[in-house]
């Protein structure tokens, strides 16, 4: 399980189980996370790349070209 993690200065998540629902932003208000921050943790605290789709997630960008030609999606290795 993927833990949200929020940068420093960001308000921390109502639960250790939040996630940021579909099309969350960050507040404009707070500050910008530090260059090559991690969103996502596993249950250890090690680093991760997020689900699919979510807020942060390293792998946020190929939904958007799955919804733009769903072959794409093939040919990701």
């Amino acid at each position: 399980m993927h833990r949200f993690n929020p940068p420093p200065e960001w308000p921390e998540p109502p639960s250790d189980t939040w996630r940021p629902p579909p099309g969350w932003e960050p507040d404009p208000d707070w500050p910008d996370a530090p260059a090559g921050w991690g969103f996502w943790v596993t249950r250890h605290g090690r680093p991760a790349s997020g689900p699919i789709g979510a807020y942060g997630a390293v792998d946020a960008g190929r939904m958007e070209f799955a919804a733009v030609d769903p072959a794409l999606v093939l040919m990701h290795s």
